[in-house]
């Protein structure tokens, strides 16, 4: 009695309509084609590798065994890069071998960056991925390349943990693994608060000086496996709202300016560490954004970093008015937010007196103060 051949289901089914159907690549002619996988594997060259086919890991529910069962047989191919030719691949058994679902290299050359395709078929059925696969240098003088690097950030004062990325298929079950870490590539006297665990680099307290690359170094056989990962250190995410410098909210500034002159009005702002989010700042005259007012005349400029650290920033903008005209004159406002609220201060653009230009500061609750110069004395001493 035959065993019963599983059916094999598209997780993607939804998806079915922007299949297509490859009839120009003879290594894979009237295969369903699910292009290049998501997942690309990069490591140094020298470095062992192990190359999964994807249709196994998210695109069809069966795995190696039960795809053989079902008379469907596996084969791999390789490209340079999309459209080209692809070749079948001819395994030594030694350095480059087809194991199950996966191509193990041991090590990589230069020469085996490219597209490589996994084919499962049968007379009737095929379908295909490709696996992007990267080797690199280390760059001059460095233990990794800056291209094939894994990216962190961490709060001041939080902590962070730091992985050993993408190891799994060097590591042993009864086993723990021996992984050494490097900072910038060189042994570090670790500080009592950086510990380690099985893959892991943990920072209890983050410090401004962590910033940096981090390598973690695995003994695989006889080669050397390493990832390296940047380290970012932001300051807190801020729970406040932007905070206006100038124009300040407690005041209203009047500038005064001549009709027929030009006026600058700039904005000054502190922004805390909000993410990856960019600092919104932008001017207002009453309930009209300035792109709504007459273009050609009055205008904002780019918005301009002035200091940053750790991510928070200070930051500027300023609103132009060439050639004044009555009509320009009276309040205009700026508005600076982030999602944690929203701040406005304003400017009277007022017209000047003849021969004057003067901005004035006028606190909301104080009119004029008197200024009282203070009394001076004379020391007089006689010999």
């Amino acid at each position: 009695m035959k065993a019963p051949i599983p059916h094999l289901i598209l997780l993607y089914a939804t998806f079915t309509q922007s299949l297509k159907v490859v009839t120009k690549r003879g290594s894979a002619d009237g295969c369903t084609d699910w292009s290049v996988d998501i997942k690309k594997y990069q490591v140094l060259v020298g470095e062992p590798v192990r190359i999964k086919c994807a249709l196994f890991y998210g695109y069809i529910r069966t795995n190696y065994s039960l795809a053989q069962s079902a008379g469907l047989s596996l084969m791999w191919y390789k490209s340079s890069g999309p459209g080209d030719f692809e070749e079948p691949i001819a395994f030594d058994g030694s350095r480059m071998s087809k194991e199950e679902d996966s191509i193990w290299f041991r090590p990589t050359l230069l020469q085996d960056s490219g597209l490589y395709a996994c084919v499962i078929r049968n007379s009737t059925y095929c379908m295909k991925v490709s696996i992007s696969l990267t080797v690199g240098e280390n760059d001059t003088g460095l233990c990794y390349n800056s291209k094939m690097k894994y990216f962190e950030k961490a709060e001041l004062s939080k902590s962070k943990e730091i992985s050993c990325r993408d190891i799994e298929d060097f590591l042993l079950p009864t086993r723990e693994p021996e992984i050494l870490w490097y900072k910038e590539c060189r042994t570090k006297a670790w500080r009592p608060s950086i510990v380690f665990k099985r893959d892991t680099l943990l920072i209890k307290e983050v410090k401004e000086d962590d910033i940096g690359n981090y390598t973690c170094e695995l003994k695989y056989g006889g080669f050397v496996v390493r990832r390296t990962t940047e380290l970012t250190v932001t300051a807190p995410l801020t729970d406040k709202p932007p905070k206006l410098l100038y124009p300040m909210e407690s005041k209203l500034t009047v500038q005064e300016t001549q009709l027929g002159g030009s006026a600058n009005l700039t904005c000054r702002a502190f922004f805390g560490y909000s993410g990856d989010v960019s600092p919104l700042i932008y001017w207002m005259k009453g309930e009209k954004f300035i792109e709504d007012l007459d273009e050609n005349r009055v205008w904002e400029s780019d918005i301009r970093i002035l200091k940053e650290h750790l991510g928070e920033q200070e930051v500027s903008i300023s609103l132009i008015v060439d050639s004044v005209e009555e009509g320009d004159l009276g309040n205009y406002s700026c508005y600076v937010e982030n999602g944690n609220g929203r701040r406005h201060a304003s400017v009277l653009l007022h017209k000047r007196a003849a021969g004057k230009l003067r901005s004035i500061e006028l606190t909301l609750h104080t009119q004029l103060r008197e200024i009282i110069r203070p009394p001076v004395f004379y020391l007089c001493i006689t010999m």
